[in-house]
């Protein structure tokens, strides 16, 4: 009975240990639907890949067998530069991923249009590129990320008009490069990130019209600053904006961008005239609920008198809009989802987030 017992325990430790197995350590290049199907078939037990994984081939259309992933030890391609999965739509199948040990590369994917099946990812060790997903529209499927180890580089896709997808991430270890995205009308989705490790770079970006989004960074995280070839970009006096130009030590490039935010000059009168960088909101308003459904009750403490109210939706618009002022906002009409409540007093504008559901 005493050997019966051992062996059942012998088998259930066995069972333990192989249905978490690393494998890989030199890495797998999927370069068909096959390779993918037969995955667990071929590497049974496999649960982390140690090594750097690329999916890129005509034709694969799913990620379905890989669904036993749980992490990634290096890096992960999704795409080649210069190439491209023509026909992967989706990303599920890897939806038990939690950990990405390297950099996450989502790049040239020709009929990708959303990110889901990265939702249990939580951290991105290295730097985090999407460029060229030309059908992207959206980035819906990182709402779990909080850390991106290095870079942050959205670049070229063609048909993202939107951020959210990236309200819980905080810190950027590199980099946060925003280029060449023709249907990007907001940053909104970057409010939480208090922190980057570089140079903030917002370029070529046609149909954005504020730097929204981007007011809870840290000057001090700075490095250098990019702002120009955004031919609609007319708001840029946002707070971590303000904060850089007032005691700024690197390289500043403020150019062809629409009037408002098209020389440093007029960014700083804009600055000057908008903004108090210090002011807390939570110790000078009260804003409740929050979330809100049906209406929201907005107050002042410490004689701040409120002359506007402005309420912005995810692509930078303003959808409501409060002058003179009263106690209480019908927010009854807007749609569930993310927008910005900006006050606007004599000396200055401060934003904050607002949750409509």
């Amino acid at each position: 009975m005493k050997k019966l017992t051992l062996l059942i325990v012998s088998v259930f430790i066995f069972q333990a240990i192989v249905s978490s197995q690393s494998c890989l350590p030199e890495g797998i290049t999927f370069t068909t639907q096959e390779q993918i199907d037969n995955f667990q078939t071929n590497y049974p037990g496999c649960t982390e890949i140690e090594g750097d994984v690329i999916i890129n081939g005509d034709d694969i259309t799913n990620l379905n067998g890989l669904n036993v992933l749980t992490a990634f030890g290096g890096y992960l391609s999704i795409g080649i530069y210069n190439s491209s999965n023509l026909s992967l739509t989706s990303l599920t199948g890897l939806d038990n991923v939690t950990s990405i040990g390297g950099t996450l590369y989502i790049w040239t994917n020709a009929a990708l249009t959303s990110l889901t099946g990265l939702d249990n990812v939580t951290t991105i060790e290295g730097d985090f590129w999407i460029w060229d997903n030309n059908v992207l529209t959206s980035l819906t499927g990182l709402d779990n990320v909080t850390t991106i180890g290095g870079y942050l580089s959205i670049r070229g896709s063609a048909a993202l008009t939107s951020l959210i997808g990236l309200d819980n991430v905080t810190s950027i270890g590199g980099d946060l490069e925003i280029w060449d995205n023709d249907a990007l009308t907001s940053l909104i989705g970057l409010d939480n990130v208090t922190s980057i490790g570089e140079d903030l770079e917002i370029r070529d970006n046609d149909a954005l019209t504020s730097l929204i989004g981007l007011d809870n960074i840290d000057a001090a995280s700075i490095d250098d600053l990019y702002i120009y070839d955004n031919t609609s970009l007319s708001t840029c006096e946002v707070e971590s904006v303000c904060d850089y130009l007032g005691g700024a030590t690197g390289n500043i490039v403020i150019q062809n961008n629409a009037s408002g935010c098209n020389s440093q000059a007029e960014v700083e009168e804009a600055c000057e005239t908008g903004w108090v960088p210090d002011i807390n909101f939570e110790s000078t308003f009260s804003i409740y609920p929050n979330p809100a459904r049906k209406e929201l009750s907005i107050s002042s403490k410490n004689g701040v008198i409120i002359n506007e109210i402005n309420i912005y939706n995810q692509l930078g618009q303003i959808v409501l809009h409060q002058e003179p002022i009263k106690n209480t906002i019908d927010v009854s009409s807007l749609n569930q989802g993310m927008y910005v409540v900006e006050l606007v007093s004599n000396e200055f504008k401060i934003r904050k987030k607002l949750i409509i559901k």
